[in-house]
């Protein structure tokens, strides 16, 4: 998938470029590609006092999406940027708040794809520095 994936950018790069373009060119001419993912819910249970404990997901259970997958690859990119500066909220003051709100967010995809070989996190320069 991953060499397809470059193949296509290759192809596809006279026209516009990056993984958003990509992907908004892959969805419209193969549709089907994309579908609705039922996401499982953390179980929470009372903890000491009146905190409650999250239990995380049994990823070895079955994909409750009727579908198991092999591989996840993931843009970094398309994930730090709306998780260090997000619509309709104020922005992480810190870089340890920014870290947990990209793992948090990374972990929710994680979970909905739950790959049984290999997670691919692919991160480059951020457009912000670029020249």
């Amino acid at each position: 998938m991953l060499l397809l994936i470059f193949g296509l950018q290759t192809l596809y790069s006279s026209y516009s470029q990056g993984v958003p373009a990509l992907f908004r060119w892959l969805s419209r001419k193969y549709p089907k590609i994309i579908y609705p993912v039922v996401e499982d819910e953390e179980v929470q249970v009372p903890g000491d006092g009146d905190e409650l404990v999250s239990i995380p997901l049994d990823m070895s259970q079955p994909n409750p999406n009727g579908a198991e997958f092999d591989n996840l690859y993931l843009d970094m990119n398309g994930i730090v940027h709306p998780c260090t500066h997000p619509e309709g909220k104020p922005a992480p003051e810190t870089e340890e708040e920014m870290m947990v709100e990209i793992f948090k967010y990374t972990e929710r995809v994680v979970n909905m794809i739950r790959p049984r070989k290999l997670l691919f996190m692919a991160i480059g320069k951020f457009w912000i520095y670029s020249e």
